[in-house]
């Protein structure tokens, strides 16, 4: 994945119902991901993680709508109108991976 700011990351998709279940806990996902997509989505908990995350919600087109940085865990973040979730380990990729507005693309 690439930022318009040309920032890149390899990320996992979470496109099945189990992969968006456990999210960036990478159960099913490639050890070697930097990241997670999770699709459809427009909510997300951090329920059961051990480690914060930096949380970019997507529209539709791939546009930024909002960015959470460091979620700690047991919290809960929702953004009406999102399509797509990208999800980092906080501290592993920079941030900011990409601003609101920016598009974001699969590389």
């Amino acid at each position: 994945m690439e930022s318009e700011n040309g920032c890149r990351a390899t990320v996992g998709i979470a496109d099945t119902w189990i992969k968006r279940l456990h999210g960036f806990k990478k159960k099913g996902l490639s050890r070697s991901v930097e990241g997670v997509v999770i699709h459809p989505c427009s909510s997300i908990h951090t329920i059961g993680m051990k480690f914060d995350i930096d949380v970019y919600f997507l529209d539709q087109k791939l546009r930024v709508l909002r960015v959470y940085p460091s979620v700690g865990p047991y919290r809960c973040k929702s953004v009406p109108g999102a399509r797509y979730v990208l999800e980092f380990k906080s501290g592993e990729v920079v941030f900011p991976f990409a601003n609101i507005g920016e598009n974001v693309r699969f590389t």
